[in-house]
């Protein structure tokens, strides 16, 4: 059990998927990575046994199938629960955060370092997290893919990453309102979130966190490359490389997150707009970075073939980014396969001929489709 921890209370909870296996005190496996604990008497009745589960931040959920590596599917719920005791820590200016952000940070660079195809799946994939969380870990995957092209030293992929992660804590709140509202802001939201940043640095500083490089990130975060931006209309020149990083990773995140009042921007049109922006207000060199990491289909994508099946794009294409490598889940007919199937869409009868929707209340097994377990 040296890298088990014993479960307390807090840890369990009932219909939500656990981020951890769960084991006896004997070491045998009780529960997976993934299992729901439907009710409250069977949580009861998990109180009166010794458990221990996996440590967080000392090693992965994993699966247990074929791959053996780490599943960002069996991780993210993981992640935005420690995102959520974060936002909470800082707010009531914890001076522990700083570790705690720090792991999570790590945690979070590693799962994109090691498995990016599903990383990037995840940020494509429609999910029932709360926006204000959910998009900060969406921002800090693509901050992650877009910095490691860039080959940014360590320490300052590390700054960028916990930047994503807490930017925009000042207005959770309001971004949650927002996420639902549709139409536009009122003067008094948008004056709120020009504000944010130098809140969101005034939150950090007073928890403890005071390294300038990461405040410089979260305060430049909004600045536009034509000096169009916010708080201080900062130019080109003056704004750090990991805040023109954050602008594009936050922008992109945002048009293809499906909102209430509006279905997600499609990826086509998302990265075509970055295109013809044509660094006005984006650095370009970061927006073309953002393009060729994601390809034209990233994972993540549903895909129409020629044979009329709906398939969704698991991984790039190593040799042709144009032909990634898919799973049809459906028929011509529409109706479901009972085993997701693998298709070279390099052949004539498996051609990708366009982008398509998905029934979100039609959800997959994305561990299983990614072949985690």
């Amino acid at each position: 059990m040296d890298n088990k921890i014993r479960v307390t209370w807090q840890d369990l909870s009932v219909g939500r998927k656990l981020p951890w296996n769960v084991y006896t005190e004997s070491g045998k496996l009780l529960l997976g990575v993934g299992h729901i604990i439907p009710n409250k008497q069977i949580l009861n009745s998990m109180q009166k046994y010794v458990l221990y589960r996996d440590k967080i931040g000392s090693g992965y959920a994993r699966g247990d199938g074929s791959r053996g590596v780490v599943n960002p599917f069996s991780l993210v719920e993981n992640f935005v629960t420690r995102l959520a005791y974060i936002f909470e820590d800082i707010e009531t200016g914890n001076k522990e955060v700083s570790d705690k952000l720090g792991r999570l940070v790590n945690d979070v660079i590693k799962m994109v370092a090691e498995e990016p195809d599903a990383s990037i799946a995840m940020v494509h994939l429609p999910n029932n997290y709360p926006y204000s969380l959910f998009h900060s870990i969406q921002c800090a995957i693509l901050c992650c893919l877009i910095a490691e092209h860039s080959e940014l030293p360590k320490t300052e992929i590390q700054m960028l990453c916990a930047a994503a992660l807490v930017a925009n804590i000042s207005m959770r709140d309001l971004q949650e309102r927002l996420f639902i509202q549709g139409g536009k802001a009122s003067k008094q939201q948008v004056d709120q979130i020009k504000q944010h940043p130098h809140r969101s640095v005034v939150l950090v500083q007073a928890a403890g966190i005071e390294n300038k490089l990461f405040t410089d990130i979260i305060m430049m975060h909004h600045e536009r490359v034509d000096g169009s931006g916010y708080p201080a209309g900062l130019r080109q020149e003056e704004i750090g490389r990991g805040a023109l990083i954050l602008a594009v990773a936050d922008r992109y995140g945002a048009m293809v997150t499906m909102r209430d009042y509006r279905e997600p921007i499609p990826v086509k049109d998302s990265l075509k707009s970055f295109l013809l922006e044509d660094g006005k207000e984006y650095d370009q060199h970061y927006s073309l970075l953002l393009i060729k990491v994601l390809t034209v289909f990233p994972p993540g994508s549903f895909v129409r073939l020629q044979n009329g099946e709906t398939a969704i794009v698991i991984r790039r294409g190593k040799r042709n980014p144009v032909e990634p490598i898919l799973k049809s889940i459906a028929g011509v007919d529409g109706r479901r396969y009972s085993n997701p199937l693998l298709r070279d869409c390099s052949t004539d009868n498996y051609q990708i001929t366009g982008v398509c929707g998905y029934d979100k209340n039609k959800p997959l097994n994305l561990s299983r489709m990614w072949d985690y377990i």
